[in-house]
């Protein structure tokens, strides 16, 4: 029961991804890949196996935005180089054995750096039919990378739509807009600024200081600019600024997906429909 309730769990929320964004959508396929042949790895080679919990705050983007753990396991792994699939001219080779090379440098991290991540059990605890099929989901994943190809941020119409939103039908307002996964808050700053947007800024879980960009957003309503810092126009964010910031200098909201709970949306336009709010309509896209 719980292994199928797992299996719908995993199917949805790759859905939400692709909701999200399509770049976000396949760099989780490629860290499922990824997984999937880490294990496979440890059986092959009788290796120990490492097994993890999944806590709340993995499950849950409006707690964690980001996927913490893989992220401090992909900027070990050198041969990715802050590898994005939407980065890199061509993307990264899809291929099975290219894979398979990465996930036992990936293997090596979690036995060298992250090792107290982990429980791990002996490889013999399995039966031989756990390797088959971390094999065969990881092909079955590999050609959906196949049949997708390299994500191009210029062929993006919802990445386009957003651009003009901002450049055309509010290019002097103060925008916040709000999405539910780092990976594309990411990706939207950086082909927003790519395509010439400044004042810009993200904030996500892993940001050193969402107060500060909070403040640079809305200094009005947070006791002014401090030496140094600059106005932001646009403000990019995943849920850790939908509770707890005054952000009213700012009157539009722009949700670039949909939250799993209907409440969020009304915690991220509180965010701007507040005491001190001056102008006379809030816009919510």
């Amino acid at each position: 029961r719980a292994g199928g309730r797992l299996i719908g769990f995993c199917r949805t929320n790759l859905f939400k991804r692709l909701e999200s964004s399509g770049s976000s959508f396949l760099l989780s396929i490629d860290r499922h890949i990824l997984r999937n042949l880490a294990t496979w790895h440890a059986l092959e080679h009788g290796l120990p196996v490492p097994v993890g919990t999944q806590s709340a705050a993995m499950l849950d983007t409006a707690i964690s935005d980001a996927d913490e753990d893989w992220a401090d396991i992909e900027s070990s792994d050198e041969a990715d180089d802050g590898w994005a699939l939407d980065q890199v001219p061509g993307g990264r080779p899809v291929d099975l054995d290219a894979y398979r090379a990465r996930a036992a440098r990936v293997y090596q991290s979690y036995r060298e750096q992250f090792v107290q991540r982990f429980q791990w059990l002996d490889a013999d605890v399995f039966t031989p039919a756990l390797a088959r099929d971390l094999l065969a989901d990881a092909q079955g994943l590999l050609g959906v990378l196949q049949d997708a190809g390299r994500w191009d941020p210029s062929a993006d119409a919802k990445l386009d739509l957003l651009y003009d939103l901002l450049s055309s039908k509010h290019p002097s307002d103060k925008v916040l807009v709000f999405t539910q996964f780092a990976d594309t808050a990411l990706y939207l700053t950086r082909h927003l600024q790519e395509r010439g947007l400044d004042a810009l800024e993200v904030s996500t879980s892993g940001s050193s200081d969402p107060t500060v960009l909070a403040r640079r957003f809305s200094p009005h309503t947070n006791g002014g600019l401090r030496q140094g810092e600059t106005e932001l126009r646009v403000l990019v964010a995943t849920d850790v600024l939908a509770e707890g910031q005054n952000l009213q200098d700012g009157h539009i909201v722009v949700n670039y997906d949909l939250p799993w709970a209907i409440i969020r949306l009304v915690q991220r336009v509180g965010r701007v429909d507040r005491i001190g709010q001056k102008h006379h309509t809030i816009l919510t896209y």
